[in-house]
């Protein structure tokens, strides 16, 4: 029968590893309307997508999600990154169009410059009223009386000479004199007599009429000793005139 059609069995196709137990049918061609139905349907499945396009459109989709992103600087240390951060915030503009670094820079000169002018002014504008004082209202004397032994080695002359007695006068009133303490108060130094090595001094002191405390504290006996004893003992024992330091002997008259 030349209508007929003629059948014939074709290869299993595999879809996602299931394998299909149909079997289709394939027509010979003859019948026109059975082959393009057949076509039409074979074009309807769609072949898997190869490696590389897969690849190749996961490239793709990574762009456009990712947009600006650095891929590069993913890469990077964590305080490499952290680096970039901070100068990419320090450029950005925040007020006037100065870039933040520029602001804080500013920021810093001018503390710096309200510490350095506050030195200054305090520094030339402070009175020291410890430094003001009227020596003419000091009017009450306190006096200080004691001897001390002459260094054989360094001191020879007759107990009667008048410029060994104003040499050693002198020297306890530089002394006195330069002491920052006693300075203010101190009045002067006399050598009462000078026998051998031996000499016999008298200090006098004067004080406000408010003076209980400069008693107790800066004219103390304490206070006064030490000062001509320091002295004594930073003194170059070559000196002419050298006072043993141990010889001082001192009281309050």
């Amino acid at each position: 029968m030349s209508d007929a059609l003629e059948l014939k069995d074709i290869k299993v196709v595999s879809d996602n590893n299931n394998v299909s137990s149909d079997q289709t049918i394939e027509v010979i061609p003859g019948n026109g309307a059975c082959s393009d139905h057949v076509r039409l349907e074979r074009n309807e499945v769609s072949p898997l997508l190869s490696t590389p396009q897969v690849a190749e459109n996961n490239r793709e989709q990574h762009r456009h999600v990712d947009g600006d992103v650095d891929t590069d600087s993913l890469s990077q240390p964590k305080w490499q990154r952290e680096l970039r951060r901070v100068k990419r915030e320090l450029n950005e503009e925040v007020v006037w169009k100065l870039k933040l670094w520029t602001v804080l820079l500013i920021i810093f000169i001018a503390i710096a410059l309200i510490i350095g002018i506050s030195i200054i002014v305090c520094a030339v504008g402070h009175d020291d009223e410890d430094e003001k004082y009227d020596k003419s209202s000091f009017v009450v004397a306190r006096f200080f009386r004691g001897n001390f032994t002459l260094d054989g080695n360094s001191f020879t002359s007759n107990s009667q000479d008048e410029e060994t007695i104003n040499e050693l006068e002198q020297k306890l009133t530089e002394v006195y004199s330069s002491s920052p303490a006693l300075e203010r108060y101190f009045s002067n130094a006399n050598i009462n007599n000078l026998q051998d090595t031996t000499a016999q001094f008298k200090l006098q002191f004067m004080m406000p009429l408010e003076h209980e405390e400069l008693i107790q504290n800066t004219l103390s006996l304490k206070i006064v000793k030490y000062v001509l004893l320091q002295h004594l003992y930073d003194r170059d024992n070559g000196e002419p005139f050298y006072i043993i330091p141990t010889s001082l002997h001192m009281e309050v008259e």
